[in-house]
């Protein structure tokens, strides 16, 4: 019965093939769409791979990145950073990239989740090595300076970046005072406001309290007067590679 069945099907094919219903298409025309399909996902996979970089960069240039070593607070201080409109590009970019790729048989042969979990762990491994590096800080200098043509100099501005949350600050530390210090909150639309931070034997201090002129720190604390905020934690900001 199978063999009837298979010699059934051939001869409805070789039928479609003479009433022309069936037209063969020449070889080059499935190699360029091989081409094109590679092309696109080697595309796609190097786009992911700059969202997820600048997503990380952002979060470590703010501070947020290192706001869960104070504990619950500052790992709701991360989620309320997130950037979700990157987070929303990496969707739709990884859904293109597992489109072109399930034609492979190294994903198509896997079960979705497991290539998915695959391919997401590349990205995010590989986003975050590129973060480490300074090409980013080294964009965004240009980006400031005007050194970046204007679609590249976009990225690096606030519509990308997540507002950080009221109670979370990073800038350079201008002053050191007695019971805290001054710094220039990078989060003002000049660059140039300065901030008080009051510490207390509550504070958090993951890296201790020697805090010096010119180091970079992120705070997240409570305001107790203009200008000045009683600090829940502190920690320096990990500089960038060659900085």
């Amino acid at each position: 019965m199978n063999t009837k069945h298979t010699n059934g099907v051939g001869d409805d094919v070789m039928k479609a093939i003479r009433e022309g219903h069936v037209h063969m298409r020449p070889r080059w025309h499935f190699l360029l769409l091989s081409a094109l399909t590679l092309t696109g996902a080697i595309l796609a996979f190097l786009t992911l791979l700059y969202i997820v970089s600048l997503g990380v960069f952002f979060l470590r240039d703010s501070g947020a990145l290192f706001a869960p070593s104070f504990g619950a607070r500052g790992w709701l201080t991360l989620l309320r950073s997130l950037p979700w409109l990157l987070i929303g590009f990496v969707v739709i970019f990884f859904v293109i990239l597992e489109y072109l790729v399930k034609r492979y048989a190294f994903v198509y042969k896997k079960p979705l989740l497991l290539s998915v979990s695959g391919i997401l762990c590349i990205v995010f491994i590989g986003g975050v090595a590129i973060a480490r590096t300074p090409l980013h800080h080294t964009m965004l200098v240009s980006a400031r300076h005007g050194f970046l043509p204007a679609p590249l100099s976009a990225l690096y501005g606030h519509p990308l970046r997540q507002t950080s949350p009221d109670d979370m600050y990073h800038g350079q530390i201008v002053d050191v005072i007695q019971g805290g210090f001054v710094l220039v909150d990078e989060d003002t639309e000049d660059g140039h406001g300065t901030t008080t931070v009051l510490l207390t034997p509550r504070t958090r201090l993951p890296y201790g309290e020697d805090f010096t002129l010119g180091e970079r720190v992120v705070v997240v604390g409570d305001e107790v007067a203009t200008g000045t905020i009683q600090a829940f934690g502190v920690r320096e900001i990990d500089e960038y590679p060659n900085q």
